[in-house]
């Protein structure tokens, strides 16, 4: 790592799957640093009006550290990972803060603001429809199966599991009549590097311990109101919205909606509906995040001072 002058940022990317304590681990980091803040890197986090089950910091907690990009998108407007970027960037250069804490679960966030975007890319109405009748009537297996051997590198970077990735790069090969590893190649060349010295941790739990925090957690959210926030949101003409797409809100539209068609739905299936799709959620994320080998890997417990402190390069 080179030595830095005094008046460089140091950007700690602080990473992992939702429930694993993330946010606490960076705040009680900044909390013992001077001139230090948190960044969101949460999709959600940065729309206003989802509070409840998008469990962002409290007031109390941001009173602690400067917190930003939460709250900071507003009904209609919607984020992509490239604006995102943009956000980000925008506001480095803003702030005073030295020590920036960038917290999440959003991989796409991260890797917009690590390694910049891919070019949009024009995919055909055709290979889209090709790609959706294929996943429809073989399955993603098929779609990786044809990666592995027409790119047989690039398959094995990637999770048989990982829909998301298998149908992109399977529209991209279609499209450019190149294979992903000569893809990510031309990308590469022409990719900036990050502009701060960067250290990436995550942060981990277990899978018995996690199904416990997220069932207590999505208890709190119900008692706490989240049917009558969607309730509320449903009733401002939201339902559309990017943010009510994700998990803890898409089963809670849905929810609010049986009720108003005159089903008999109980707050107990709810909840059992939204740990599951929780559950579901940490497992991509976990997969999406343990591919990177620059990740320092740390049990939520860990206060790991030293990591910090050794990398920013001085004592609080």
């Amino acid at each position: 790592m080179a030595e830095l002058t005094s008046s460089e940022k140091r950007v700690i990317f602080v990473q992992g799957a939702t429930a694993t304590g993330k946010s606490q681990w960076a705040m009680t980091q900044a909390g013992r640093l001077t001139d230090a803040c948190v960044v969101n890197c949460d999709s959600v986090q940065i729309y206003t009006h989802v509070n409840i089950g998008s469990n962002k910091p409290s007031a109390e907690e941001r009173a602690l550290v400067p917190h930003y990009l939460y709250d900071l998108i507003d009904f209609p407007e919607t984020v992509t990972a490239g604006q995102y970027e943009r956000l980000f960037f925008s506001l480095l250069e803003s702030i005073a803060e030295r020590n920036v804490f960038v917290v999440g679960g959003t991989g796409f966030y991260f890797q917009a603001i690590e390694k910049g975007m891919y070019p949009v890319r024009h995919i055909s109405d055709q290979v889209k429809t090709e790609a959706g009748r294929l996943v429809l009537e073989k399955g993603f297996e098929y779609l990786f199966d044809w990666i592995q051997s027409h790119d047989p590198g690039y398959a094995k970077k990637i999770s048989r599991n990982d829909s998301y990735r298998i149908e992109r790069a399977y529209q991209l090969m279609r499209s450019e009549n190149k294979s992903m590893t000569q893809i990510q190649y031309e990308f590469s060349k022409a990719q900036r590097p990050f502009p701060y010295a960067l250290l990436k941790i995550g942060i981990r739990e277990e899978k018995d311990i996690l199904l416990d925090i997220v069932a207590k957690r999505t208890l709190k959210m119900l008692q706490a109101g989240l049917v009558e926030e969607v309730r509320g949101m449903l009733g401002r003409g939201m339902q559309d919205w990017d943010p009510l797409s994700s998990v803890g809100y898409k089963e809670t539209v849905a929810f609010v909606r049986r009720i108003a068609a005159g089903e008999k739905v109980s707050e107990s299936g709810l909840a059992d509906e939204i740990s599951q799709n929780t559950m579901k959620l940490i497992k991509k994320q976990k997969t999406w995040f343990q591919r990177d080998k620059q990740i320092h890997w740390l049990h939520r417990s860990d206060h790991a001072a030293s990591v910090v402190d050794s990398f920013i390069g001085s004592k609080p």
